[in-house]
């Protein structure tokens, strides 16, 4: 995963805001950048693949969750700069509304931590400003699919 810092060009990438009966799916970041922090899962995008097969297999590997992808909602500038102004991270990332069609979560490492939250009781630790902002904009539309 070297090319993803300092990249020479931006990478395309997807987020999932999954949403089950126990409210929306997210997990730790296990690397940079956000590492630590709640996010909703999401990845690259790989070759060969579409957006929502890329979704669909991102949710998998890093939740065990199978879901079904609803609708884009969101495009969005992940750019991160290092220390000396450089840019360390640049990907370009489509947000999709999905359904979880299984719950049982299961982290991608063993270390690692997926959980279900109540979009009105999100961790304090989440990965940035403009995913809770998301959310929130969101919220209605995650409601009404807990409540189906």
């Amino acid at each position: 995963m070297g090319e993803r810092r300092y990249p020479r060009h931006p990478i395309p990438g997807v987020g999932a805001i999954v949403v089950g009966s126990k409210g929306i799916l997210l997990a730790r970041r296990d690397k940079s950048p956000g590492e630590g922090l709640w996010s909703i899962p999401g990845g690259g995008v790989e070759i060969g693949e579409t957006q929502k097969e890329s979704v669909f297999r991102e949710v998998l590997e890093e939740t065990s969750i199978e879901c079904e992808v609803l609708d884009l909602v969101s495009t969005d500038d992940l750019i991160t700069l290092d220390d000396t102004g450089r840019v360390e991270f640049h990907f370009l990332l489509n947000h999709y509304l999905a359904r979880a069609i299984t719950e049982d979560t299961r982290p991608e490492f063993p270390n690692g931590e997926v959980a279900w939250f109540h979009p009105n009781d999100l961790p304090d630790d989440m990965v940035n400003q403009r995913i809770i902002d998301l959310l929130d904009a969101l919220k209605d539309a995650i409601l009404d699919l807990m409540n189906q």
